[in-house]
């Protein structure tokens, strides 16, 4: 039902939109567009004025809803940081919709700049929004019961229901502060959970929050003619207008809002004033604020990335940039807005006539037609710009070169000129960002972004359609060509744009499919000669046949993942040629889309951050992965304790020995009973995903480190290879019961030894989990909670015995990271991960080296056993 609602919010977002419109047409069809832009000069400058202030007291009292947020969850942060994650935060989500969804993905991304959790943002954010519903409640009830709306004569509304709505309302935000007063207990309802406040905290949000939406519904209050209309009636019927606009989905509720004003204004005034005032109101109060939050947003970026250039030096300075996609991606949409609106109305007649003078008319009507047509383009392209498509940056820079032109010669538009000449500038500056040889057709669209396509194809002709209502239709009307023609031109503009609209939507539809994922044999065959030539150890682990394997087009590469839930979780980078891992990162992203999943990869390296940022994704240092130089080692390399350990084993008569891949099927039977005694013993079971588990068809493809006494095998691991001869490692390690465990030391020992001997670089010692964690600006509270597992997880997990043990070896330590979406989900995806990869943390050398549990360990304190 969920996955229904969600393909069906779209089409919700469309039918009301598509309703509002229709009705502010026949609302306005007797009135003309140069009546509402007259209307626009009407309004007292003073009142504009007073409207501005009120704007800014508005998301000033907003940030407090923040404030008491972090109140709530028990956490402090500096006042101007707090008006800072507000605003911005409400300014977008009021623009943009969807409140929770884009208002605390935006406030995410800047309070895990200041270390706060994803956990904490959600917490944030949802008490938040839980504080503006009880100030809606509040005003809400107080307005409808003692100040009920006068709505108009069609509308037929028992009077009495607005007031037993009203006290509803009420009766809710009572119940809320006798709750905050009595009530201690923590209620739980599925995976969700809630503490009601303390009285003071639940005071404090029913008045912040009643104060700003008087506030709010002052700022347009003020721009209407005084004396008709009492405040608190106005106050009602602007709650309802706000309310059908949130569940419209239409961002902003744009139209949603303006028809139900609209519905109850035109009572008191004109509907021609009516519009123009909601025109400067939503100016006001939507997109001058958005406008001062890119600001502020953009003063936030630089201050991280400031701080990144200090702390990760010039590494982070090359992920300033990864926000330039999303920036020219959402103007040029914005650009193909203003030439579709801009191609919908009338020209301005002194510029015509100027105009006729040097252009000729046929230049004219097809600069128009095209000028409309580049704008339909720009909005389809603006997706493919987002993905970073070579293909589509090129497209664009011509397409705004020609939008300039056309611009000029249809109308001597030199505004909007000017602004796609910008636009232009700051494309072609940023030409190294838009480096994908992909197809332009070879990512689909999000339905969200589609809606707002199809939004702005129908907004434009709607424009035409009321700017020309009174031009009686004809046929002949398509073929009219003269200078005062504007009608016939936005007809055969806006057919052009749509039919673009339909063959760009079909060639979608008919796209080649995308690469299968599987793990059938022949691409497991496939998957072996791409892992023979990896530098990486951990790609064997495609091996198990517990993964799906998506390949790249050229079937050089691939990567390896899991499904848990709504997560796709990817284990390590991509497997093959770095030039195409950043492709197949995208085409994996571009997979997770369509099936309305979240990427997550696990265990990654720092080679390609940057390329999982590009997709939006937040990162997280989970650990470090130790690398022990096999051409300076030797049997005196480790620590006195580990070379005592293998030296006693071998004068014990324990023996090493290698059995190439292949040739311990005859021994499998014994093998298995080795790993299953030493399961039992360590009461542990097989994982899989990160580690390693016995499997006779996975272990075939790999040597196996045998280990004798007396002619009798007590243990074994395979040894897992990279290829090119960089790095080797233990996967399965498995001894009898009565093997002492300084049989660890000893095959480890061996191991490293067999690998220098044959040429290998580095023998992997796998992840210190939640160890070298650097206190840089990404993650500061991410490493108070690392830090608080890592000291004080030692009694359950023995994360300092594993770092521990692996620094008798001496490694190079490199650090590992989680890389998932951030936002509201993010406690889900974790949760997600937690239930694939416990077995990685529960045994806390993810696998490559198994030795004995805390426990056992604690036994051994005086001995030098792992």
């Amino acid at each position: 039902m969920k996955k229904i609602l969600k393909k069906l919010t779209p089409f919700i977002s469309i039918i009301f939109f598509g309703f509002a419109l229709w009705y502010l047409d026949q609302e306005l069809r007797h009135y003309q567009i140069s009546e509402i832009t007259a209307q626009l000069s009407e309004i007292p400058n003073l009142y504009i004025l007073i409207s501005l202030f009120l704007s800014f007291l508005s998301y000033v009292i907003l940030t407090g809803y923040d404030a008491l947020g972090l109140e709530y969850i028990g956490e402090r942060l500096e006042a101007g940081k707090i008006i800072r994650a507000g605003y911005v935060g409400y300014a977008f989500s009021h623009n943009m919709g969807m409140a929770l969804l884009t208002g605390g993905s935006i406030r995410y991304r800047i309070y895990s700049a200041w270390g706060f959790s994803g956990m904490q943002v959600t917490q944030i954010v949802g008490f938040s929004a839980f504080t503006l519903w009880i100030g809606f409640c509040a005003v809400g009830g107080l307005a409808l019961l003692f100040a009920t709306p006068e709505m108009p004569g069609e509308v037929v509304i028992p009077y009495l229901s607005f007031r037993v709505l009203g006290i509803l309302l009420l009766m809710m935000v009572v119940g809320y502060v006798w709750a905050s007063a009595k009530v201690r207990k923590e209620l739980t309802y599925n995976d969700w959970s809630f503490t009601f406040p303390n009285l003071k905290l639940a005071v404090k949000q029913v008045a912040i929050a009643s104060v700003d939406w008087l506030m709010a519904a002052a700022v347009l209050y003020v721009l209407l003619p005084g004396g008709e209309i009492s405040f608190f009636s106005f106050v009602g019927i602007f709650l309802l207008a706000q309310i059908a606009g949130l569940f419209s989905q239409v961002p902003g509720g744009l139209g949603v809002f303006e028809s139900v004003m609209l519905l109850y204004l035109s009572n008191f005034m004109p509907a021609s004033q009516v519009l123009g005032i909601l025109v400067v109101y939503r100016i006001i109060y939507y997109i001058l604020p958005l406008l001062v939050a890119l600001i502020v947003l953009g003063y936030q970026e630089y201050q991280v990335n400031r701080e990144a250039v200090q702390q990760l030096g010039e590494k982070a300075t090359d992920w300033v940039p990864r926000v330039v996609p999303h920036v020219l991606s959402f103007s040029v949409f914005i650009g193909g807005a203003i030439l579709l609106f801009s191609g919908a109305l009338p020209s301005e007649v002194p510029r015509m006539q100027w105009l006729q003078h040097a252009i000729p008319l046929p230049v004219i009507e097809m600069s128009h037609f095209f000028a409309s047509l580049v704008g339909a383009a720009l909005l389809v392209l603006a997706g493919a710009l987002q993905r970073r498509v070579d293909a589509a940056y090129h497209l664009t820079v011509g397409l705004l070169v020609f939008g300039i032109l056309f611009s000029l010669l249809k109308g001597a538009d030199y505004e909007e000129a000017s602004i796609l000449a910008v636009m232009l500038t700051a494309l072609i500056s940023c030409r190294k960002e838009f480096h994908r040889k992909t197809s332009l057709f070879s990512g689909r669209y999000s339905a969200q972004w589609l809606t707002l396509i199809f939004m702005v194809l129908i907004s434009a002709a709607w424009l035409g359609a009321f700017a020309y209502q009174h031009v009686e239709y004809q046929s002949d009307l398509w073929w009219e060509f003269t200078l005062t023609g504007d009608a016939p031109r936005y007809l055969r503009a806006m057919v052009a744009a749509f039919g673009f609209a339909v063959i760009i939507g079909l060639i979608k539809l008919l796209r080649p499919n995308r690469p299968d994922i599987s793990v059938a044999g022949n691409k497991i065959d496939r998957a072996k000669e791409i892992i023979a030539e990896s530098d990486r150890v951990l790609s064997n682990l495609a091996l198990l046949g517990d993964k799906e394997l998506l390949f790249s087009e050229s079937r050089r590469s691939f990567v390896m993942f899991r499904r848990e839930g709504r997560s796709w979780i990817v284990l390590g980078d991509p497997v093959g040629p770095p030039e195409e891992a950043e492709e197949l990162i995208w085409q994996f992203y571009e997979h997770c889309s369509e099936s309305q999943a979240k990427p997550v990869f696990y265990q990654v390296g720092s080679n390609y951050l940057e390329y999982y940022m590009d997709l939006g994704l937040t990162f997280f240092n989970i650990g470090e992965e130790g690398r022990v130089d096999l051409t300076s080692f030797d049997e005196t390399s480790p620590d006195p304790a580990v070379r005592d350990n293998h030296r006693q084993m071998a004068e014990a008569g324990y023996q090493w020995e290698l059995l190439p891949p292949g040739q311990a099927s005859a021994m499998m039977s014994t093998l298995r009973r080795i790993s299953d005694e030493n399961m039992k013993n360590r009461k542990r079971r097989e994982n899989g995903f990160a580690v390693g588990h016995f499997n006779e068809q996975y272990l075939e493809n790999f040597p196996i480190a045998l280990v004798r006494k007396g002619g009798r095998p007590v243990a074994f691991s395979n040894i897992l290879r990279s290829g090119r001869q960089e790095e080797i490692s233990t996967d399965l390690l498995r001894y009898r019961s009565q093997v002492p465990h300084r049989i660890i030391d000893f095959m480890m020992v061996e191991a490293m030894v067999w690998g220098r001997k044959q040429g290998y670089q580095w023998f992997n010692l796998g992840m210190a989990p939640f160890s070298g964690r650097d206190e840089h600006f990404f993650s500061s509270r991410w490493n108070t909670v690392a830090n608080f597992v890592y000291t004080y997880g030692e009694n359950l997990y023995g994360y300092r015995t594993v770092r521990a043990y692996k620094e008798k070896f001496h490694p190079e330590w490199r650090p590992n990271y989680l890389v998932c979406p951030a936002g509201l989900g993010m406690p889900r995806t974790l949760s997600n991960l937690a239930r694939l990869v416990s077995g990685g943390f529960s045994n806390p050398l993810s696998g490559k080296i198994e030795g004995p549990s805390l426990k056992e360990k604690q036994r051994q304190e005086g001995t030098s056993g792992p």
